[in-house]
């Protein structure tokens, strides 16, 4: 949550440009209510120059950071017209669909789309390093023996397992956040800790630990 990852004091503006900055690819998710958004004020939020989400965007966009727009719930990809000037090369960049009837497919496109990105030399690195807004950042794999054995102990039936409690949190996403953990975790308390700091609250996050570890 940027909210939590920037300091009091700091300009937000300026901390979310540095976070974007050191982003390898960005993903924009459309709704159908995306362009007509309204804040507190009934103005449309994409016309607000200090909007958390078009600074992201705009920021990412001037950089020619790679952005891939993610549609869900039917939205339709919005026209430059519709666009504010420092957005409307969004309106350029290839699209992924999500669908409720394609949901694990079009996961898996838009994982392939993302894997090229996520393996460029120094992208662990980068990562490792700066972490996400909000989110501790996981360390690359060591390729040890003790951290392979570790995740060749994480069967196949505790996955679907952890995989399912962790979805009534986070959503289908939860099966990419698993995969992801388990490969970089060096025993299972481990995995469990890694996949429980996807859960907000605190409440769920300890019951979901205590589920999992047993």
């Amino acid at each position: 949550m940027d909210v939590s990852a920037i300091e009091p004091g700091r300009d937000f503006r300026k901390a979310i440009d540095e976070s974007v900055s050191s982003c390898s690819v960005l993903l924009a998710m459309v709704g159908q209510e995306w362009l007509s958004t309204k804040d507190a004020q009934g103005r449309r939020r994409l016309q607000d120059a200090n909007d958390f989400v078009r600074i992201e965007l705009a920021s990412a966009l001037r950089r020619d950071i790679p952005v891939v727009p993610v549609l869900v719930r039917g939205a339709k990809m919005p026209t430059p017209e519709e666009l504010p000037d420092d957005l409307k090369e969004l309106a350029f960049r290839n699209a992924v669909e999500l669908t409720h009837a394609r949901w694990r497919s079009d996961v898996e496109v838009l994982i392939r789309a993302l894997r090229p990105y996520m393996d460029e030399p120094g992208g662990e690195h980068r990562a490792q390093k700066t972490g996400e807004p909000g989110r501790e950042a996981m360390p690359t794999p060591t390729g040890s023996a003790s951290a392979t054995a570790a995740a060749a102990s994480i069967d196949a039936q505790t996955l679907e397992r952890v995989t399912r409690a962790l979805a009534v949190h986070i959503g289908p996403i939860a099966e990419v956040v698993v995969k992801r953990a388990a490969k970089r975790s060096s025993s299972v308390d481990d995995f469990c800790e890694k996949v429980a700091n996807e859960i907000e609250n605190e409440g769920d996050r300890a019951r979901f630990l205590k589920s999992c570890r047993g």
